[in-house]
């Protein structure tokens, strides 16, 4: 059996271990995954520091628990996360990709990703791409609220007088955004009352999934 396998993925997480290796955390288009790097290895390939929200091509050595990242290529970066808004808002949307990333539902959820992290990277408004991006994620992974009832709030996935307040535009643009085209439903957050939205995809999802550890910065 091969131990050894290449995928390509973005880097969400990192973190220093006591034995001085890092742990890494990624989504692919096959789900999300660890990988281990071990203390003072640089993976062999074309590219440097493996920094969060980068695109890699990476070769990983499965054995033991935990598989070990042996290989890097740069895909890409996003020039433009460095700004400290944009790089929390990154932060929140790519741990909730990381939690939806099924191996079923890791094709879907991996372009909606690379596709909102370049949106929050140029857009004037970055909340408007977290909006967009959360809550087609939140379908992708299968957790797509219940938008067939009456009410203006929304709670246990389902509209209603309790919960976290949308009001009649913003369930309207919220089902937009769920049933639209890409283009098509960006331009209709052009005028929604992205903040409420926001907080309604914040308390959704951890209805769903329980806390993000990530803060949600709006």
């Amino acid at each position: 059996m091969d131990r050894y396998r290449v995928e390509e993925g973005i880097v969400v997480g990192r973190k220093g271990l006591p034995t001085g290796d890092i742990l890494l955390r990624l989504v692919t288009p096959k789900g999300s995954l660890e990988a281990l790097l071990r203390q003072g290895a640089r993976p062999t390939g074309r590219t440097g520091r493996l920094s969060l929200f980068h695109h890699v091509r990476f070769q990983l050595y499965a054995k033991g628990d935990l598989p070990t990242l042996t290989q890097a290529e740069l895909v890409g970066r996003l020039e433009g996360l460095e700004e400290p808004r944009r790089f929390l808002l990154a932060g929140w949307l790519s741990e909730l990709a990381y939690r939806l990333a099924s191996p079923e539902a890791g094709p879907r959820v991996f372009p909606l990703l690379v596709s909102g992290l370049r949106g929050l990277a140029k857009h004037p408004e970055p909340l408007l791409p977290l909006v967009w991006a959360g809550w087609r994620l939140v379908a992708a992974g299968g957790l797509a609220p219940d938008l067939g009832g009456e009410g203006v709030a929304l709670k246990g996935g389902r509209l209603g007088a309790e919960g976290t307040y949308l009001g009649p535009e913003g369930v309207e643009a919220l089902r937009q955004t769920l049933t639209r085209p890409g283009r098509e439903a960006v331009e209709a957050l052009e005028t929604a009352p992205l903040r409420r939205l926001a907080l309604a995809l914040k308390a959704h999802a951890e209805e769903a999934l329980g806390p993000l550890k990530a803060p949600l910065v709006l």
